[in-house]
């Protein structure tokens, strides 16, 4: 959030350090890695939940953690510091509206974030704890499911405004 600040102020300009094509497609490299582990964990968590299997469970909570560590947050971060290098390009943050917009996305995503953790926390507390409680477990990931999906709307609205740019 700061970078972003920084760059929309003026104190800080985002000028290339590789050529444009390479901040291009690490830009597109991390959201597609960010987008396709946030559509994809929670799939394969799903299966492994209606597994009926325990320890299937278990591993699956331990590699969503470890996903979100190693491949959704390096995503992220990949697509959101080569996005501000590469907004240099079109003058900045304030020249392009859809820039601006994305940045707002990017702050509802920030926020919505809260809650979706939140839960998820409690689904591996339940796992750890008492992994045979269905009715607990069901109840949190229906709800990690409903926060998933509204948390996944500022993401997919920013990427349609990278691909159009604008609307």
């Amino acid at each position: 959030m700061g970078l972003f600040l920084l760059e929309y102020t003026g104190m800080f300009n985002f000028s290339l350090i590789f050529p444009y094509k390479w901040h291009k497609l690490l830009h597109i490299l991390g959201a597609a890695v960010f987008m396709g582990n946030m559509i994809v964990g929670p799939v394969w968590f799903f299966f492994a939940y209606y597994s009926q299997s325990r320890e299937i469970l278990q591993f699956s909570d331990k590699l969503l953690r470890l996903t979100d560590m190693y491949i959704t947050l390096p995503g992220l971060d990949l697509a959101v510091v080569n996005g501000l290098f590469l907004a240099s390009v079109f003058g900045g943050m304030v020249s392009q509206p859809w820039l601006l917009y994305s940045l707002v996305g990017m702050v509802i995503m920030w926020v919505l974030t809260f809650p979706l953790l939140y839960i998820q926390e409690k689904i591996y507390r339940t796992i750890e704890q008492e992994p045979d409680n269905r009715v607990t477990l069901r109840k949190w990931i229906i709800r990690w499911s409903v926060w998933g999906t509204i948390v996944m709307i500022p993401p997919s609205v920013i990427f349609y405004l990278m691909v159009m740019k604008g609307w």
